[in-house]
């Protein structure tokens, strides 16, 4: 093999090395379930089934416990979170609620509000949106989630789960796609270099 060759060939693994490199680097998709209590919440009313919006929510911290939060959102038990007051008429609430533990931020935006359940005694509101968890050593993709709020009069409690239907491969695919065009090329500069035989 002469000295071109194998410079050329050195250079494609390098190209491959550099793509497991750069391609296996995958930012995490959040998942898991946090659950919030011990707030209050005050409608525009004062009556739940005539409600139209939240004028205020306050005192809510991400419960603990059995029903403590999971996935991502791990180790965030007690934190106080910040709620946007919202009319159930919204098509989006940004943000729906927040909180930061250090120099993480948690936070989700209400993309939907759907109201499931309204009588004098029972509201439930529900919808989708999108999680976000910035800061720290870990970077968050953005993921869809979904999130309910129901206020029995008595009690009320906020419940958020967020995941996704796309797993992120850690760059595999990009690896071997990268791993076959190299290849590709390799052998395309073999043929290439082949005497003609007559």
């Amino acid at each position: 093999m002469k000295l071109g060759s194998k410079t050329q060939l050195l250079a494609a693994a390098l190209i491959a090395v550099v793509f497991m490199g750069t391609s296996a680097r995958a930012d995490q998709i959040i998942n898991g379930t946090i659950n919030f209590g011990g707030g209050g919440i005050t409608t525009d009313t004062g009556n739940l089934s005539s409600a139209t919006e939240f004028t205020a929510i306050s005192g809510v911290t991400v419960s603990s416990g059995l029903a403590g939060p999971n996935g991502s959102y791990a180790g965030t038990d007690g934190a106080s979170v910040t709620f946007t007051p919202f009319s159930f008429a919204s098509s989006g609430v940004t943000p729906l609620w927040y909180f930061s533990i250090g120099s993480v931020t948690y936070a989700f935006n209400a993309t939907s509000v759907n109201i499931g359940t309204q009588t004098s005694s029972f509201l439930n509101l529900s919808g989708s949106g999108m999680a976000y968890i910035t800061g720290g050593a870990t970077t968050y993709t953005p993921t869809v989630g979904t999130w309910t709020i129901t206020d029995t009069a008595t009690s009320d409690t906020f419940t958020f789960s967020a995941s996704t239907t796309t797993v992120p491969d850690s760059g595999s695919t990009a690896l071997l796609i990268g791993l076959g065009m190299t290849g590709i090329g390799a052998g395309a500069l073999v043929q290439r270099r082949k005497p003609v035989k007559a």
